[in-house]
């Protein structure tokens, strides 16, 4: 710990589920000097890990936040910049899974599906700017996946990933001049309490070049360089973390066919 984030306001938001990537980014940031708001639908585990938190000696407080609501986003903006005097990082993981193709989905889970993956984060970043701008700049790191690098059968869910990159980068654009950073953290197959004992979960760990699945702390180290100076000229980028599993398939078998 070197205590990077010192004095830091940072907000993440979903991040209440114990085994989580936002859960390891919460803990991860405290223990970096972060006033953290912990900000997610689950109140009861929120205010759990937020106990657990506080008492390894870090800084958070729980907030309830419905992401698709812009009044929540606003009053939860307003309560970090009270409390800590500055607001300077959001880590947004808000997402839902829909694995349904195109034919199979209908337009509800479509709906409801951009609206939790993308519309939140438009909210997130265009509630926390204003703020951002008062503190003199900031780092915004929305969780996409990799699946808006490659693609993959799922219609509604690829779509929102690939929105948020595409949001990532107009803002990064547009809030450059505040000083004001926004990069897409990617990731790959984690392992989260959502998957832990799935029968399907050696057979995609085979698959992953590195051999294994990725870890949330390792998802939060890199949330954790983001959001830091450490990366002060990194921004509008899309940072993929899946251990190569996105690389092209004919790439990965030259390379075993050399190999051997």
């Amino acid at each position: 710990m070197s205590g990077i984030l010192e004095g830091k306001g940072a907000l993440i938001v979903g991040g209440a589920r114990g085994r989580s990537m936002g859960a390891a980014e919460a803990r991860r940031f405290a223990e970096e000097g972060a006033a953290v708001i912990v900000a997610d639908l689950l109140d009861e585990r929120g205010e759990e890990l937020v106990a657990e938190i506080v008492a390894s000696g870090g800084k958070a407080r729980y907030r309830h936040l419905d992401a698709t609501n812009e009044e929540d986003w606003h009053a939860t903006v307003a309560a970090l910049e009270e409390w800590n005097g500055t607001v300077d990082i959001l880590v947004n993981n808000v997402g839902i899974s829909d694995r349904q193709a195109i034919m199979n989905t209908p337009l509800a889970d479509w709906t409801k599906t951009l609206n939790v993956n993308a519309t939140s984060m438009f909210l997130g970043v265009k509630s926390v700017v204003p703020a951002m701008r008062r503190a003199g700049g900031g780092s915004i790191v929305n969780i996409g996946s990799n699946s808006s690098v490659t693609g993959t059968p799922f219609a509604a869910y690829c779509a929102s990933k690939w929105a948020v990159r595409g949001l990532g980068k107009v803002a990064a654009l547009e809030f450059a001049g505040d000083g004001i950073r926004v990069n897409t953290l990617c990731p790959g197959f984690i392992l989260t309490e959502l998957n832990e004992g799935q029968p399907f979960i050696d057979a995609l760990a085979r698959s992953v070049p590195l051999g294994r699945a990725g870890t949330t702390v390792e998802i939060a180290d890199l949330a954790l360089y983001l959001a830091s100076d450490a990366s002060r000229y990194i921004t509008g980028q899309d940072i993929v973390i899946d251990g190569g599993l996105s690389m092209p398939r004919y790439v990965l078998d030259d390379f075993a066919q050399r190999a051997s």
